[in-house]
């Protein structure tokens, strides 16, 4: 199963970005998941073209998918159960004419897509977590600054119901913002706990229980 899932990973990030996507070892396991299959990706890269020659949009330590064990069995649809980020560096940039590094998808040039294909993968995603990230928002147009350094981040939610409770816990070492000549935030520290209750089907968004310091 390995050689085909990683196969389509690459298939579909040549085919639909704008970008150098590249990627080191990979492993699948049902060890240390079960009964979910692990798949893991090292050394991720998301390297900018033209404009952004050079730049790194991302780069990620590893990459680890919880993948429904039976989907995988029956050939797809695949169900990721969670994602984790170990180690992001994230790059986002706008130049002075207003471009940016992230608008890398490539325009459809399929006409004959309906609503009704499905995709082969089905996102019933159960928890999320950044670990040890940073990311810098860079935009020479709007002369915004802004730096988030050793995040951690993870929620957790059931999303394929109607009604639930988006929990998530975050740590910031270093949180830095500045617009024009102006700093607002300057290597601040944050701590938060977040209850969200969620309410997709009236659009609703309750904050329960929140601790910011």
């Amino acid at each position: 199963f390995k050689s085909k899932l990683v196969a389509l990973v690459k298939e579909q990030a040549n085919a639909n970005l704008n970008a150098k996507v590249d990627f080191g070892e990979f492993d699948l396991t049902l060890i240390s998941s079960f009964p979910d299959f692990r798949f893991k990706i090292d050394e991720v890269k998301v390297v900018g073209v033209k404009e952004f020659e050079g730049d790194t949009l991302a780069h990620l330590g590893s990459l680890s998918l919880d993948i429904n064990l039976k989907s995988v069995l029956n050939g797809g649809p695949y169900q990721i159960n969670s994602i984790v980020l170990d180690r992001p560096r994230l790059l986002g940039k706008i130049l002075k004419d207003g471009k940016a590094n992230w608008d890398i998808a490539k325009p459809s040039t399929d006409k004959t897509t309906t609503s009704s294909e499905s995709s082969n993968f089905a996102f019933q995603i159960n928890k999320y977590a950044i670990e040890k990230g940073d990311i810098v928002y860079e935009d020479l147009k709007g002369k915004t600054y802004a730096s988030v350094q050793d995040l951690d981040f993870s929620g957790s939610g059931d999303v394929t119901t109607d009604v639930y409770d988006f929990i998530t816990k975050t740590e910031i070492a270093s949180l830095t913002y500045r617009s024009g000549a102006v700093a607002y935030l300057s290597a601040a520290k944050i701590k938060a706990d977040n209850t969200i209750n969620i309410d997709q089907k009236n659009s609703k968004y309750t904050f329960a229980n929140n601790e910011i310091n």
